[in-house]
């Protein structure tokens, strides 16, 4: 039994979570810092770091040590979750996007067979008869819907993106798997656009935030967060293309 009074433990616990919410803040500029997703018109980061920060004051009120996670992971969670939530609340992917996304996957399919690789942005666009930019629409839209989809969700601790299996923990075969995918990987990047790569390694890598990256290529945060969208489909595609 407590021999503090319950006002007096109801006020403590009230500072241990307002300290948890203050030490982890840059927990939530590193995850809204680090999604590299083009946002729905009406929402920027400012707005998902607010978002953030109710997903942190929610783990700090919610979090129990005999759970076993750490709070930080406990919390990435929660404040990632709750940012992805409001993007599908503002903007979810309508189901004409989806079934575009499912044709590009198509057509580029068949003319990876009968090119015998990653076909351009501009093959693309010729072989569905549309511009160019509606290519990179339907690339931002396909990855955006795979970030948003339970299916396909990023795994930033374990580095960022699915096509690769984690790093730890994981059986020989997996291991072998990730090797190979590794080098499927390193051969693929010279084939994509010189700031395309420069922003996967300098992202992946580094582990720099999409605004700093922006500085050091000289583009824009939103220019950073497409290059590494188109970067990633065109890596997926090259995978798959390899395994099918």
């Amino acid at each position: 039994m407590s021999l503090l009074p319950p006002t007096t433990k109801k006020n403590r616990l009230k500072d241990e979570h307002h300290a948890l919410v203050e030490q982890y803040l840059p927990l939530v500029h590193h995850i809204v810092g680090r999604l590299n997703i083009t946002l729905p018109p009406g929402l920027d980061r400012e707005d998902l770091f607010s978002v953030g920060v109710l997903g942190l004051m929610k783990a700090a009120a919610t979090y129990k040590k005999s759970r076993g996670a750490s709070f930080k992971t406990y919390a990435y969670t929660l404040i990632r979750g709750a940012i992805l939530d409001e993007i599908r609340r503002v903007d979810p992917v309508p189901r004409s996007v989806r079934e575009k996304s499912k044709n590009l996957e198509i057509n580029r399919r068949e003319l990876s067979g009968e090119l015998g690789r990653s076909p351009t942005r501009e093959e693309l666009a010729d072989r569905m008869d549309c511009p160019p930019a509606e290519i990179d629409r339907l690339f931002e839209a396909l990855h955006t819907s795979r970030v948003l989809s339970i299916e396909f969700e990023t795994r930033e601790e374990e580095g960022g993106y699915d096509i690769l299996p984690p790093a730890q923990g994981v059986s020989p075969e997996d291991e072998a798997v990730r090797v190979e995918r590794l080098l499927s990987i390193s051969k693929e990047l010279p084939n994509l656009p010189e700031k395309a790569c420069q922003a996967i390694v300098l992202y992946y890598q580094e582990g720099l935030l999409l605004k700093d990256i922006g500085t050091l290529i000289g583009v824009s945060e939103s220019r950073v967060s497409q290059l590494i969208s188109h970067a990633l489909t065109q890596l997926r595609f090259a995978l798959n293309s390899e395994e099918t």
